[in-house]
């Protein structure tokens, strides 16, 4: 990263279809940062031959440069378009591979189709992460960060976690100070803890019925989910072993019972936290764990995030 106060060329890549929301952080965030009353960085949005772009909004935008502008570029930002997931890399990164380059979003797709991520480590937006493990198996995808820098390219997930990897690299380049004075001036937040598991909706998935199926023994648990039940207790009410019942339930859904039982307990506690003003401990009581002490270890485990930190962000009570 830079951390002299030399101006800092930034180019923005615009390509058809761009996501507007993106394709105007860098501008907005990376002006902001000054010092002694000076802008730190210079940033350019480009498309690779200069024209209009259609955005994936209902409307256009008009780069005032072109694919030349990459030349000069300390820094080169590709936010999300709507064709990155199979269109492979259209700019040529691989020409850039000495500058730092910066995706956001599903611009991860792009970049990695250059073959500057392999070996490295990367994010994109949670919904897409399962296909871009599946068509870049040499990067190493790391799904619940908002952001990972790997040290010339920083890959961030989906929309506003482009503010965070933005705030990042003006620390990382200008100190804590600046990237400070940039919070105060657009009203964002310096960091934000946990990960992207705090926005990821997860309905409990239910394998196929049957007789004694996993969705019978989810079902069921569903329905008891704020009582203390053991795996013994589970597996009598089906007059089942628990060997049975543990073999069984993990050939239909490639899980344990207590993982997937967990998981749903979590689920419930994140329900209550946004819907009611109940105390952590009739939380926790009404989600099925013993103590609100086990229902935060299981809540930071899974959401990255304390209960009443879940609340202050996504409570829907009145």
């Amino acid at each position: 990263m830079c951390h002299d106060i030399a101006m800092h060329r930034i180019a923005v890549v615009a390509l058809p279809g761009v996501f507007p929301y993106e394709l105007g952080v860098p501008a907005r965030f990376f002006r902001a940062a000054l010092h002694d009353a000076e802008p730190l960085y210079s940033v350019t949005t480009c498309s690779l031959d200069g024209a209009p772009v259609q955005t994936n909004a209902d409307f256009s935008v008009a780069p005032t440069a072109d694919r030349s502008a990459l030349e000069t570029a300390d820094t080169i930002i590709v936010p999300p378009w709507s064709a990155a997931e199979f269109s492979g890399d259209p700019i040529g990164l691989a020409d850039f591979a000495d500058r730092r380059i910066v995706s956001f979003c599903t611009g991860a797709f792009t970049v990695a189709a250059s073959g500057l991520l392999d070996g490295l480590e990367a994010t994109t937006h949670w919904c897409a992460a399962e296909e871009f493990a599946r068509r870049f198996p040499q990067v190493r995808l790391r799904t619940d960060e908002l952001f990972v820098d790997s040290g010339r390219i920083l890959t961030a997930a989906g929309a506003s976690a482009a503010v965070d990897a933005t705030m990042h690299l003006i620390a990382s380049d200008h100190g804590s100070a600046v990237a400070a004075a940039v919070s105060r001036a657009t009203l964002a937040a310096p960091h934000r803890g946990g990960g992207q598991r705090q926005f990821v909706d997860r309905p409990a998935v239910i394998a196929p019925a049957g007789a004694g199926s996993a969705s019978d023994i989810q079902s069921w648990l569903m329905a008891r989910i704020d009582e203390p039940l053991s795996l013994a207790e589970v597996a009598d009410s089906f007059g089942m072993s628990v060997r049975t019942l543990t073999r069984r339930f993990r050939a239909e859904t490639g899980r344990t019972v207590g993982d997937w039982f967990a998981d749903a307990r979590v689920d419930r506690a994140r329900e209550l936290l946004e819907t009611t003003d109940l105390p952590v401990d009739a939380v926790a009581a009404g989600s099925g764990f013993a103590t609100a002490a086990a229902l935060r270890k299981h809540f930071r485990e899974r959401i990255g995030l304390a209960p009443q930190q879940y609340r202050s962000r996504f409570t829907r009570a009145a």
